[in-house]
């Protein structure tokens, strides 16, 4: 936390605290309460963050006067010291409460955004780490983070100057400004209107997006616009060529591709073909195995049949016969019978 040289004097007759927050570039801090830090328990931690710890808190609570402390080096740890008890007393009640009498008399600034038409603005850190930024500034209507304007002071020779002061982003860390729009929610402004917005324009005419895209290393595209950008004819040719190269590269390897399908497609048939002839192969040879040995079970059925029917017929003409001798042997109505009836009529 760096302070002025020329105002360091003006602490021996106030109190430290009072003498440190009426440093130039130092506006945005607010006098922490002196019960705050004489409480131990809201300075937990801060032991390991800052050298020569104690003999800053002595400095700070005025424990010890300014001509004891000349070094330059305890002045320069104090201020780091209180600015990391700072970040911690501004979350609490009487912290916000004391910042919100700065946000409303605008001691933080206004937003550098036209359209924000003068919007106040909150201290934020982007880090909560001592040393790793500078504080910025939040606007709460349009949400985006600026660097604070540099401060005008005047030196000990009455020249006008710029504050050289840098504060450090973690003295406000990085909760306090959404924490307190959350705490005063009626401080919360409407965001900014879509037609409010800032439209570039070239001639009257809206700048097209895609003017700002750009293609490879810093190739611009669309050619040559109105504003003059010339693009690089060779830096065309090549990206060409590297596209065309790629293209014939795609083109080969799905040639390859379809090749090589067709020559596994030609290989399939083939295998396919010859699988059908030898399945049409052993097809005909069952066939006319089978043919040949129905043709003789039919021929030995039919010779079966004729025998068999040659025996019946036979054994049929026997009985006939058996039975007409039969019928003679015991005086049945044959030829001879009537004979003999014809004998008996003619005699007397």
């Amino acid at each position: 936390m760096a302070y002025h040289e020329d105002s360091s004097a003006s602490g021996q007759d106030e109190p430290w605290i009072q003498w440190f927050c009426s440093l130039k570039g130092h506006e945005m801090f607010c006098k922490v309460e002196r019960s705050y830090i004489e409480d131990g328990f809201n300075l937990y931690g801060l032991r390991a963050c800052v050298a020569n710890f104690s003999d800053c808190l002595d400095l700070i609570l005025d424990r010890i006067g300014p001509d004891d402390s000349d070094d330059s080096h305890l002045t320069q740890s104090a201020c780091t010291l209180y600015g990391l008890i700072h970040a911690r007393y501004i979350i609490t009640a009487h912290g916000l409460d004391a910042m919100y009498n700065k946000y409303a008399n605008k001691e933080f600034g206004t937003c550098p955004l036209i359209q924000c038409y003068g919007q106040p603005v909150l201290p934020v850190g982007l880090k909560d780490d001592m040393g790793a930024d500078t504080v910025k500034i939040f606007c709460p209507k349009c949400s985006n983070v600026y660097h604070p304007p540099p401060m005008r002071y005047r030196n000990s020779h009455g020249a006008a100057a710029l504050s050289s002061a840098s504060v450090d982003g973690a003295a406000f860390g990085t909760t306090f400004a959404h924490l307190f729009l959350m705490t005063f929610n009626n401080l919360v402004p409407d965001g900014l209107p879509q037609e409010a917005k800032y439209v570039p324009r070239v001639f009257g005419f809206r700048v097209h997006p895609t003017s700002r895209n750009r293609i490879g290393n810093g190739i611009v595209a669309g050619g040559n616009s109105l504003l003059g950008l010339q693009v690089s004819h060779r830096n065309i040719r090549n990206a060409n060529v590297n596209v065309n190269a790629h293209a014939n590269a795609h083109i080969s390897a799905n040639v390859n591709v379809v090749s090589t399908n067709t020559t596994i497609a030609n290989a399939n048939a083939n295998a396919a073909s010859i699988a059908a002839e030898a399945a049409n192969g052993i097809t005909l040879e069952n066939i006319n195995a089978a043919a040949l040995a129905a043709s003789k079970s039919a021929a030995v059925g039919a010779d079966g049949k004729a025998k068999t029917k040659g025996k019946r017929s036979k054994s049929k003409s026997e009985d006939s016969g058996g039975s007409s001798k039969r019928r003679t042997k015991n005086g049945g109505t044959g030829a001879g019978d009537d004979d003999q009836k014809s004998k008996r009529q003619k005699r007397p």
